[in-house]
């Protein structure tokens, strides 16, 4: 059970939000703002899904930018918990709805085809069985690593859930980009808009986002590319724009 002495209570950025993170729980990072800002979204948006939600970052940030349903799912109970108090401590209980379960058990939640966009910023890294190389603390080795949910099942879920001719949304390391690729093709998301991230000009890609349209035609974008750091270490123009409310809610069309 999670106690007050554990837990602290951070402004989100400059967005007019605050969200409660724990030590020991995987915090929000860069990756659910880069995702959050890189999803388009319309008029015709009502229903958004967010596959592991943590502590409901990603459904903070979009709840800004839509008056859309938005859901999150989360397999771990204190990361659970964390998310239904963020979405109360924000009083966004009436657009966004925090569940509790595994994503592998998503028709006893939700019906097939039933969502506009479906995003995730899911575990990274591949688990091979070395224990040896996790992190002690089972909250976080679940959402670092791939011992959970998958990749191929990660995105096979996404392309029941996501209506016909709707968006998925990824945020991965750019070294998984061959899989990725394979993988949405495979369960008939076509790859559209992909943009790479580097944290300095000088490094190479460390993080990519993609959009995938379901039974989309082949056509693929690619963006240019975005960079996290100036060369001093602060963050670019770019990112700072990003940390910025951007004024009451909206959908692009």
């Amino acid at each position: 059970m999670l106690t007050v002495e554990q837990e602290t209570t951070i402004d989100l950025l400059k967005k007019g939000l605050k969200i409660i993170q724990r030590n020991d729980c995987f915090h929000f990072s860069l990756d659910s703002l880069l995702i959050s800002e890189f999803i388009k979204i319309n008029k015709r948006s009502k229903k958004i899904l967010d596959l592991g939600t943590g502590n409901a970052a990603i459904p903070l940030f979009l709840s800004l930018r839509t008056t859309a349903q938005i859901y999150g799912l989360e397999i771990q109970k204190v990361s659970y918990e964390l998310a239904a108090k963020n979405i109360a401590l924000n009083h966004l209980e009436e657009q966004v709805y925090i569940l509790h379960g595994d994503m592998k058990n998503w028709d006893h939640f939700f019906s097939k085809n039933s969502f506009d966009i479906v995003v995730s910023n899911p575990p990274f890294f591949e688990f091979h069985g070395n224990k040896a190389l996790l992190n002690d603390l089972d909250q976080l080795t679940l959402a670092r690593h791939e011992i959970s949910i998958t990749l191929e099942e990660l995105i096979q879920i996404s392309s029941m859930l996501v209506k016909e001719h709707g968006y998925f949304y990824l945020v991965h390391r750019a070294d998984r980009l061959a899989d990725i690729l394979e993988l949405c093709r495979k369960y008939k998301l076509e790859p559209k808009r992909l943009q790479f991230c580097h944290t300095k000009r000088k490094n190479n890609a460390k993080i990519l986002l993609l959009e995938a349209v379901k039974y989309g035609k082949a056509s693929l974008q690619i963006l240019p590319p975005l960079f996290a750091n100036k060369e001093d270490g602060g963050y670019s123009e770019e990112i700072l724009r990003m940390f910025e409310h951007k004024g009451g809610k909206h959908a692009r069309s």
